[in-house]
Protein backbone atom coordinates (compact mmCIF):
# COMPACT_ATOMS: atom_id res chain seq x y z
CA UNK A 1 0.00 0.00 0.00
CA UNK A 2 0.82 3.49 -1.08
CA UNK A 3 0.57 6.42 1.28
CA UNK A 4 2.21 9.45 0.11
CA UNK A 5 1.45 13.21 -0.44
CA UNK A 6 3.45 15.74 -2.22
CA UNK A 7 2.22 19.76 -1.89
CA UNK A 8 3.25 22.76 -2.59
CA UNK A 9 0.95 25.73 -1.30
CA UNK A 10 1.32 28.79 0.69
CA UNK A 11 1.17 28.67 4.91
CA UNK A 12 -1.47 29.83 5.98
CA UNK A 13 -0.75 30.74 9.34
CA UNK A 14 1.97 30.80 11.87
CA UNK A 15 2.82 27.54 13.15
CA UNK A 16 1.50 26.09 15.76
CA UNK A 17 4.16 24.11 18.18
CA UNK A 18 3.65 22.07 21.06
CA UNK A 19 6.62 19.99 23.12
CA UNK A 20 5.47 16.89 25.49
CA UNK A 21 8.14 14.29 26.55
CA UNK A 22 11.51 14.79 26.28
CA UNK A 23 11.68 17.79 24.40
CA UNK A 24 9.60 16.41 21.74
CA UNK A 25 7.90 18.50 19.76
CA UNK A 26 4.76 18.31 16.78
CA UNK A 27 4.31 21.94 14.35
CA UNK A 28 0.95 22.53 13.08
CA UNK A 29 -0.35 24.65 10.39
CA UNK A 30 -2.24 25.34 7.49
CA UNK A 31 -1.47 25.31 4.13
CA UNK A 32 -3.75 26.55 0.95
CA UNK A 33 -3.81 25.21 -2.29
CA UNK A 34 -4.53 27.09 -5.44
CA UNK A 35 -5.91 25.70 -8.39
CA UNK A 36 -5.78 28.95 -11.17
CA UNK A 37 -9.17 29.99 -13.18
CA UNK A 38 -9.59 28.58 -16.60
CA UNK A 39 -12.05 28.66 -19.58
CA UNK A 40 -13.83 25.42 -20.81
CA UNK A 41 -13.71 24.04 -23.76
CA UNK A 42 -17.85 25.10 -23.97
CA UNK A 43 -16.34 29.09 -22.98
CA UNK A 44 -17.38 28.48 -19.42
CA UNK A 45 -15.08 30.51 -16.93
CA UNK A 46 -13.92 28.46 -13.59
CA UNK A 47 -12.95 31.01 -11.28
CA UNK A 48 -10.07 30.37 -8.81
CA UNK A 49 -10.48 27.88 -6.17
CA UNK A 50 -8.65 27.00 -3.16
CA UNK A 51 -8.57 24.40 -0.90
CA UNK A 52 -7.25 24.48 2.75
CA UNK A 53 -5.35 21.36 4.24
CA UNK A 54 -4.20 20.69 8.05
CA UNK A 55 -0.35 19.84 8.40
CA UNK A 56 0.83 18.13 10.99
CA UNK A 57 5.05 17.78 11.94
CA UNK A 58 6.69 15.68 14.10
CA UNK A 59 10.73 15.93 14.98
CA UNK A 60 13.00 17.68 12.72
CA UNK A 61 10.10 18.62 10.29
CA UNK A 62 8.52 20.46 13.40
CA UNK A 63 11.64 22.18 14.57
CA UNK A 64 12.78 23.50 10.93
CA UNK A 65 8.45 24.98 10.82
CA UNK A 66 9.29 26.63 14.10
CA UNK A 67 12.30 28.21 13.01
CA UNK A 68 11.70 28.82 9.52
CA UNK A 69 8.21 28.53 8.23
CA UNK A 70 5.82 31.79 8.69
CA UNK A 71 2.52 32.85 7.73
CA UNK A 72 2.44 33.34 3.59
CA UNK A 73 5.64 30.88 3.01
CA UNK A 74 5.45 28.89 0.01
CA UNK A 75 6.76 25.23 0.80
CA UNK A 76 6.71 22.05 -0.75
CA UNK A 77 4.93 19.22 1.59
CA UNK A 78 5.89 15.31 1.28
CA UNK A 79 4.41 13.43 3.76
CA UNK A 80 1.10 10.87 3.95
CA UNK A 81 -2.67 11.15 5.21
CA UNK A 82 -3.53 10.69 8.65
CA UNK A 83 -7.02 10.66 10.10
CA UNK A 84 -7.54 10.61 13.48
CA UNK A 85 -11.21 11.13 16.21
CA UNK A 86 -10.67 13.15 19.29
CA UNK A 87 -13.90 14.48 21.43
CA UNK A 88 -14.75 17.93 22.25
CA UNK A 89 -15.24 19.76 24.94
CA UNK A 90 -19.33 18.75 24.51
CA UNK A 91 -18.73 15.45 24.16
CA UNK A 92 -18.93 15.66 20.54
CA UNK A 93 -16.95 13.38 18.34
CA UNK A 94 -15.22 14.45 15.26
CA UNK A 95 -13.14 13.30 12.82
CA UNK A 96 -9.83 14.94 11.00
CA UNK A 97 -7.71 14.14 8.18
CA UNK A 98 -4.53 15.72 7.87
CA UNK A 99 -1.09 15.67 6.12
CA UNK A 100 1.59 14.51 8.50
CA UNK A 101 4.72 15.87 7.27
CA UNK A 102 7.93 14.10 7.22
CA UNK A 103 9.96 16.41 5.03
CA UNK A 104 9.65 20.05 4.48
CA UNK A 105 11.44 22.56 2.12
CA UNK A 106 11.06 26.03 0.68
CA UNK A 107 9.83 26.96 -2.73
CA UNK A 108 10.41 30.94 -2.56
CA UNK A 109 13.70 30.98 -4.40
CA UNK A 110 14.97 34.10 -2.10
CA UNK A 111 15.11 30.99 0.71
CA UNK A 112 18.09 29.05 1.14
CA UNK A 113 17.06 27.04 3.74
CA UNK A 114 15.71 23.13 3.49
CA UNK A 115 14.97 20.20 5.41
CA UNK A 116 15.17 16.74 4.50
Amino acid sequence: MLNKVLLIGYVGNDPEVRYFDENQSVANFSLALHRPSYKTKAGKIVPEQIDWVRVSSRGDAARFAEEFVKKGTRVFVEGRLSTRTYTDKQGLQHNITEVVAERLSFVDLRSSAKHQ
